[in-house]
């Protein structure tokens, strides 16, 4: 479900919070989610009504246009009625089943269970494909910033040179290299812009926004968590606990188990109590208040025991037992590829953070000799080489400090995936 917006629609402001609330209003798998997780309710309705009386009532009439009849003592006789009408009520309640419903039951709200984790999951998802989104486009917006200092620093450089050449201090190729300086930083500045303006169309898309739809996006990367960050096996057992594709996975061994029982039912005797009654009325005119109604009712017990079924049953039973363990390998794969996510992510949020503390120093350095070597560029005492790559070495390393702020911030949400709670 996308917005559309007509040519003068206001600009929206977006944040973080703003996108994910978006993302769940508009995400048509996440919204599929929802539907599953209603539908399972419905299951478990039906798998309840199993065990519930049934009662049905009918009405039947018929009209006899010709009767027959027989010649009795020279006197023909006609045999029924003209009018019939017939009333019935039936009741049934299944009293044992082998324990086949109750294990349907069970197997329904397993499914009630394994739908609610699977929307859990998918909204997981959607959270963390916005929050990537969203930090693609600071990232995105950041480079811009450091591109078109380049270019402020290259166009002030050029400045210098073409000042020092009308002195005759400046040669003609250090007036080109400058020039081509500048060149240079403007095509990075492009391309910047244009990542740009890619990310922002990333963003309103996995939002459910439309493509052309103004937006202006705010906000910072993230450099926290609700995470306890100094104890990894801690982190390790929640994720255990908590990861919505194990807990799926667990409901999903159970539900399994349950159709086995399920199975076995089939093999073993089941006994229902049935009544019905009737009421019956016959004539020829439609005297409904003169005549008497025939009424009549009973009640019985059905009981019925499977003799043999041709190893049927045994065969069903011992499939449904094989995908029990399927299931249970299913779940220990995935709890070995949970705990190998939980520690990947914790490692970059550790080599993330690590980066940002040493890139600090860097850009400061960075700034400080590009501000001596323009200072030795201008008393003649340097060359224009110098300033060329200390500029680039500034460059370098407030991209490297953005970049690693990015970092830090997908691998804290990559953890909180990872164990099981982002967004929760």
């Amino acid at each position: 479900m996308l917005w559309s917006y007509g040519g003068a629609a206001e600009i929206l402001t977006l944040d973080l919070q703003k996108g994910l609330e978006l993302a769940r209003q508009n995400n048509e798998i996440l919204l599929q989610a929802h539907l599953d997780k209603a539908s399972s309710r419905e299951v478990y309705r039906q798998a309840r009504a199993a065990g519930l009386p049934q009662l049905s009532a009918s009405l039947n009439y018929s009209r006899n246009w010709l009767l027959p009849s027989f010649v009795f003592a020279g006197n023909a006789v006609k045999i029924g009625t003209e009018n019939n009408i017939a009333g019935n009520l039936n009741l049934r309640q299944r009293l044992y089943a082998g324990g086949g419903v109750r294990a349907a039951i069970d197997m329904a709200r397993h499914q009630m269970a394994i739908s609610g984790q699977g929307e859990r999951e998918q909204r997981q998802l959607v959270d963390a494909a916005v929050e990537e989104q969203y930090y693609g486009y600071l990232l995105a917006r950041e480079l811009l910033k450091v591109a078109h200092l380049a270019v402020a620093r290259a166009r002030s450089n050029h400045d210098q040179v073409l000042a020092r050449a009308r002195a005759g201090r400046a040669s003609q190729f250090d007036q080109l290299r400058a020039q081509v300086q500048v060149s240079s930083m403007r095509v990075d500045s492009i391309r910047a812009e244009n990542n740009l303006r890619l990310a922002q169309m990333a963003f309103k898309d996995v939002v459910g926004l439309a493509l052309d739809r103004p937006v202006a996006i705010q906000g910072v990367f993230r450099s926290a968590t609700v995470l306890d960050l100094s104890d990894l096996d801690a982190l390790l057992k929640q994720g255990i606990a908590r990861r919505p594709e194990l807990a799926r996975l667990e409901h999903q061994v159970d539900w399994q188990q349950r159709g086995v029982a399920v199975e076995r039912a089939a093999k073993r005797p089941s006994l229902e109590f049935v009544a019905t009654g009737q009421t019956q009325f016959q004539s020829d005119a439609f005297d409904l208040g003169n005549r008497e109604w025939r009424k009549s009712w009973n009640t019985g017990l059905v009981l019925a025991i499977p003799l043999f079924d041709g190893q049927l049953t045994g065969a069903r039973v011992a499939q449904a037992q094989q995908e029990v363990k399927r299931a249970e390998y299913d779940r220990q794969r995935l709890e070995r590829a949970v705990r190998l996510e939980i520690q990947q992510a914790y490692y970059d949020v550790q080599e993330a953070g690590e980066r940002i503390a040493a890139n600090r120093d860097a850009v400061h350095q960075a700034e400080k000799g590009l501000d001596i070597a323009e200072s030795r560029y201008g008393r003649g005492v340097g060359t224009q080489l110098e300033i060329l790559d200390a500029q680039l070495a500034l460059m370098q390393s407030q991209t490297e400090n953005a970049t690693a702020r990015r970092d830090r911030a997908l691998a804290l949400m990559r953890l909180e995936r990872a164990v099981g709670i982002l967004g929760e």
